[in-house]
Order: structure tokens, then sequence, then C-alpha cells
């Protein structure tokens, strides 16, 4: 993506799908430095995005503890990511189809 990228936020699927595709190159550590800044202002700019966020983010999180090698996973557990970001939304009762305007 180039500096092009940080105009005005768009909404809809075309804008989650963008800040999903960032948020999975920065968890995998695969982001570039344009991305990440665009990554940041969807963030900052958009409630919708901030959601997509979390739920990726916990996503990573729980992928992460149930196949890390060397402690037996706990299949009950659940790794709470940010959950004070969410200020009284819980990621389980989001709707995703609600998340796209």
């Amino acid at each position: 993506m180039t500096a092009e990228k940080n105009l005005p936020i768009e909404t809809g699927d075309n804008l989650l799908e963008e800040a999903e595709k960032l948020i999975w190159a920065m968890l995998d550590d695969q982001i570039e430095k344009d991305d990440a800044r665009r990554l940041e202002v969807l963030i900052k700019g958009n409630e919708h995005v901030r959601l997509r966020y979390l739920q990726c983010a916990q996503v990573h999180a729980d992928l992460y503890e149930h196949y890390r090698v060397g402690t037996p996973a706990n299949e009950n557990a659940k790794t709470p990511v940010l959950g004070s970001l969410l200020s009284g939304h819980s990621l389980s009762s989001v709707d995703p189809s609600s998340l796209a305007d």
C-alpha cells in the first residue's frame, strides 16, 4: 500500500476487508511501515475496525495458546485480549454482519 491510502476513511465491506488484511499482517509481524500507519488511521477512525481488531487479536491469542509447545492446553480457558477496550462489548456478542455498514 502506498501513502495515498492515508486518505479519508471510507465505510463498508471494503474498509473492513482492508483493515482485516492489515490487522493480520500486523499480528503476523509482516506489516510494512506505510501499512502500519494506515492501520492506525483506520483503528482511530472507525469503531467497527476497532472491534474487528479486537476480534482478530483474540483469535490470534487463542490460536497461540492452543498450539504453543511445551504447555498443555486448557480447552476451557479463554485468553482475554484487550478486553478492557471493549467498554461493555463482548466479542462473542458482536454480529459480524453488523460490522459492515
